[in-house]
């Protein structure tokens, strides 16, 4: 008896298992081909093997209420283009071809069948998302607005797909979408969006984003994700909201996305004079890469990978800043002129790129090689200075100034960068600025803590820089962010958006406990040493001279004492 218990409790979980993580969950209905024909249900979804070098497949909703209003048919695959017409001889202003079809259906008044003609250019078969989402009038005949019922911009005639263009050089994804109109009764003639008074300008939008908690998900994972993102309720609930648009907005958004990492979009479109009813349009997934378009924007087979492209220079570069990070994390005051170089080399480099980039069009290679040039040169001629000269503070003042640049574009890349107001250059630029200024403002007048502080936290960055660069992580943009937003024209229109992972919480975690123990580790090798080396020109140049008591008084470098807990006031002072 116990063995048939275990047996039987050991097959309910393998198929419950099977159910939650194979091919196909339990909230698809399986697909079956009848005479070319599938059979869809409104608000069901279904995964349906669509065979390669196919245009006969017709899906037919059946029994359609005298109460839906209209209906938007949708059909997603994975990765490739599929054909969807209203029509059964495809034309210009019926017919889609896309990774995300979707269609809205009008009916006439008597008609109670729904039909969409699918087909297919490719060699082999490709399973597919299907589902078709009713709308009917609601209380008092209130009516849902039609998604993409203005369209004046795309191909179709009413166009309720999002469409999405992506800068490969910038990484900014641009996501255009066509007009709502409001509703009107069935069998009526639509209002007419081509006025300056067509009630189509008293809607408003809601755009939503949902990230892929994998970078590289399977069909069956993508498919859920996707469901979640359909239907009004399921946006609100698993969506996050990031811009709400009105009549006077252009229909469209620039995101700041990461190549590789998967999001999927949609907008809700609510009119404010018909009970707040709300509709959704069709979702589109994008892994923030590039894609070879036939037709238009969305018309494409995806030609990137879905896993980020390998770039056999930036592996160099993050592995060289991660062995750079872990150096000056833990043994940069202890090297004090290569501190002072690697704190000169930041603002050469990241100022000369930003120069580059706003006013060349040289490649990303030229541009990369001249940054490293030119930060070179700065991390040397900032070395020298103090070689030469032994200035104390402008050196402290320069790495206060790199330390807060770090401190402020890290407080931008929190939910505090999302507000609105930071698309406002002015309103930007003072508050960057003046995060920056803090770190100079709390620690100048504390040499010691202010150079090992500094060393620590910009090395432990650079570690978890170059690990989340190579685990899919996102943490590398806290600084390329910044740097783009200066010198790349259009990119302060652009929303930050963060796709956090478990491993980008993970390294969020890791980098406090790098910077104490950063600190500790120079604290402990810097400790009983002056906190700035005497200037070497001025040491060589007085053993030159003859020596003498009196000399040696009034030549001998200024030294800051050993003491950290002194002022800078106190360390100044002869």
């Amino acid at each position: 008896m116990k063995t048939k218990w275990c047996c039987w409790w050991l097959s309910t979980a393998l198929i419950t298992i099977y159910l939650q993580c194979g091919g196909v969950t339990s909230q698809n209905a399986t697909c079956i081909l009848v005479d070319d024909e599938i059979d869809l249900p409104f608000s069901e979804h279904k995964i349906c093997h669509i065979p390669g070098n196919t245009s006969g497949i017709t899906v037919v909703v059946k029994n359609v209420s005298m109460a839906t209003q209209f209906a938007t048919f949708q059909m997603h695959t994975r990765d490739k283009s599929l054909t969807g017409s209203l029509t059964r001889a495809p034309s210009t202003g019926t017919t889609m071809s896309s990774r995300s079809v979707g269609l809205d259906w009008i009916p006439t008044y008597a008609q109670d069948t729904m039909k969409v003609y699918v087909s297919s250019e490719l060699k082999d078969g490709v399973p597919a998302l299907f589902t078709a989402l009713p709308y009917d009038a609601g209380i008092n005949n209130s009516l849902a607005p039609v998604p993409g019922g203005c369209n004046q911009v795309f191909m179709l005639e009413d166009d309720p797909t999002l469409h999405i263009n992506y800068d490969s050089g910038y990484q900014i994804t641009t996501i255009l979408f066509a007009a709502a109109n409001v509703g009107y009764p069935r069998g009526e003639f639509e209002p007419v969006c081509d006025v300056s008074d067509s009630p189509r300008y008293r809607l408003e939008y809601d755009f939503y984003v949902r990230f892929l908690p994998l970078t590289d998900p399977s069909t069956s994972e993508v498919f859920t994700e996707l469901k979640r993102m359909m239907t009004v309720e399921e946006i609100e609930k698993y969506g996050k909201k990031i811009k709400s648009f009105k009549h006077k907005d252009k229909p469209l958004i620039t995101l700041m996305t990461y190549e590789g990492h998967g999001s999927i979009y949609n907008i809700i479109v609510k009119d404010p004079m018909s009970l707040h009813r709300k509709a959704a349009y069709v979702p589109v997934l994008s892994y923030a890469c590039n894609m070879t378009p036939h037709h238009g924007y969305n018309n494409t087979d995806m030609h990137c990978q879905l896993s980020v492209t390998v770039d056999k220079g930036t592996i160099l570069v993050y592995t060289f800043a991660a062995l750079a990070g872990f150096v000056i994390c833990y043994f940069g005051h202890r090297l004090f002129f290569l501190e002072l170089f690697f704190f000169g080399a930041l603002p050469f480099g990241f100022g000369f790129h930003m120069v580059f980039v706003a006013n060349t069009s040289l490649s990303h290679i030229a541009i990369s090689v001249l940054t490293a040039l030119f930060g070179t040169i700065g991390g040397c001629a900032f070395m020298g200075s103090y070689w030469f000269f032994g200035r104390e503070m402008p050196t402290m003042l320069l790495i206060a100034l790199d330390t807060g640049l770090l401190f402020s574009s890290t407080l931008f890349f929190t939910p505090f960068g999302t507000l609105d107001v930071w698309h406002t250059t002015a309103a930007y630029g003072l508050t960057l600025m003046c995060g920056i200024l803090i770190v100079p403002v709390v620690l100048i007048l504390f040499p010691k803590w202010l150079f090992i502080l500094s060393s620590a936290f910009w090395g432990s960055y650079m570690i978890i820089a170059s690990f989340s660069y190579f685990l899919g992580g996102i943490l590398q943009f806290i600084i390329i962010n910044v740097v783009r937003r200066a010198s790349v024209p259009g990119y302060e229109a652009a929303y930050l958006v963060t796709p956090f992972r478990v491993i980008d919480y993970t390294l969020v975690a890791m980098w406090p406990l790098l910077v104490l123990t950063g600190t500790l580790i120079q604290r402990k090798l810097v400790e009983g040493r002056p906190v700035m080396p005497p200037c070497p020109y001025k040491v060589r140049k007085n053993k030159r001279r003859p020596s003498s008591d009196e000399h040696d008084a009034n030549t001998s470098p200024r030294r800051l004492e050993a003491n950290e807990n002194s002022s800078l006031l106190d360390n100044v002072i002869n």
